[in-house]
């Protein structure tokens, strides 16, 4: 059997993997006193030019600010620091990805539940870390309540099995924050039943869950690859991603793809919002990345989370020589 190494905290991508874009959401242009709209943290007061403004009110996705030191708070023209403000006047808001490596720097992300527990952990972490200024957020078990949702524009949900059955309160809280801008991403696979149990406590108010029965077992040391993918901003140069042990996605939205007659891949638009279920968790192992090059799973993970993000902030391209 291969060594899988987990890819940590954030994506469980429920890309929270609860959370995230192709289709368009409302206008985040910025309204009258610095305010930005929907999709990444409001900013507040222009501050003097030395120091930062006074922070502003909080949406989906993104700390408050109030400009960044020396900007006074204001559009300065370029686009290179988070912000909350469309500096470029491109329509897009903190666009920033100095790295040139298809993450925006000034991304909001985080995970639900626990990463896997074989191997190295946090290879996930570590990869968006390098790429993000905010890294990623490990909510784990906590809680899920408005206030703590909408510092984020992208939640992945990893193992919820353990810990924690979630409330009616907190279904609402995430169905609330997903309508309004947030890309919600699970996964499936780590644990035993009630891992699936928890997720599609959380899916159901979107009509989704995954099916009781496992799938796609691997034969001998390798994943099965799936090869059946309909065209979308998700899978766009996508041709081949393992999976091992899943389970079916169910329900409402657009099936993305397949093997062997089974469903392992389901999009859905929600009012402003995005979910993106994933039937394994495999691709958040190190197995699948370093181990298997004819697969593109770094690239999936950089479709998924620019379409989970909302399509007015923090929208960046990904480079064509990931492929």
């Amino acid at each position: 059997m291969s060594r899988r190494v987990s890819l940590g905290g954030v994506v469980a991508l429920a890309l929270v993997i609860a959370g995230g874009p192709s289709c368009g959401s409302e206008d985040g242009g910025v309204a009258e006193g610095g305010k930005s709209g929907f999709g990444g943290g409001s900013s507040g007061s222009g501050g003097s030019a030395a120091s930062s403004g006074s922070g502003g009110g909080l949406n989906v996705g993104g700390g408050s600010s109030g400009g960044s030191a020396g900007d006074g708070g204001v559009i300065t023209g370029n686009e290179d620091t988070c912000d909350g403000i469309d500096n470029d006047n491109n329509g897009i808001i903190d666009d920033v990805d100095k790295g040139k490596d298809g993450i925006c720097d000034c991304l909001r992300i985080a995970t639900l539940g626990n990463p896997g527990t074989v191997g190295q952990p946090n290879v996930f972490d570590a990869w968006l870390a390098a790429r993000s200024t905010y890294g990623t957020t490990a909510l784990k078990d906590q809680t899920l309540t408005p206030t703590l949702l909408k510092e984020f524009q992208v939640i992945v949900s990893q193992n919820v099995s353990v810990n924690h059955a979630y409330s009616a309160t907190e279904v609402s809280a995430l169905e609330a924050w997903i309508k309004a801008g947030g890309g919600f991403m699970t996964l499936i696979g780590y644990a035993d039943p009630s891992e699936i149990q928890n997720v599609n406590t959380l899916l159901a108010p979107f009509g989704m869950s995954y099916g009781p029965e496992q799938i796609l077992q691997k034969q001998g040391a390798n994943t099965i690859p799936v090869t059946n993918w309909v065209q979308h901003p998700v899978t766009n140069g996508v041709s081949m991603i393992g999976v091992d042990n899943g389970y079916p996605v169910n329900g409402a939205g657009l099936v993305l793809a397949t093997e062997q007659s089974w469903n392992v891949l389901r999009a859905q638009e929600a009012s402003a919002g995005k979910l993106l279920m994933w039937g394994d968790e495999w691709l958040t192992f190190d197995s699948e990345w370093s181990g298997h090059p004819e697969y593109q799973v770094e690239l999936f993970w950089l479709n998924a989370i620019k379409w989970l993000t909302p399509a007015n902030n923090c929208q960046v391209p990904i480079p064509p020589s990931i492929k």
